[in-house]
């Protein structure tokens, strides 16, 4: 299991918005690549590394903070891997 804790919601009027506030999305990602959105990380995650696929996943959730509707952008296409929250396109 992956942990993302640096991610802010792209909805300005949301309290995980602004960078000098303390809530923020924690991402946790499995190897599936399944994702599941939290306020607060409070377990201890034993593994935090996962095999890069070199794909680009868009997964739906909501924002924990203000559920509203957020994409999940997970983007390995590249020697790294960027996770990323964004409003759902239309």
């Amino acid at each position: 299991m992956l942990v993302r804790s640096h991610l802010l919601c792209p909805y300005s009027d949301c309290v995980a918005h602004y960078r000098k506030d303390t809530p923020r999305v924690y991402v946790l990602l499995d190897e599936e690549r399944a994702v599941s959105l939290k306020k607060d990380v409070t377990s201890k995650i034993a593994k935090t590394r996962l095999p890069y696929l070199n794909k680009l996943w868009v997964r739906l959730k909501e924002c924990p903070h203000c559920n509203r509707p957020l994409e999940v952008v997970i983007d390995e296409t590249h020697n790294g891997r960027n996770i990323y929250l964004r409003i759902p396109k239309k």
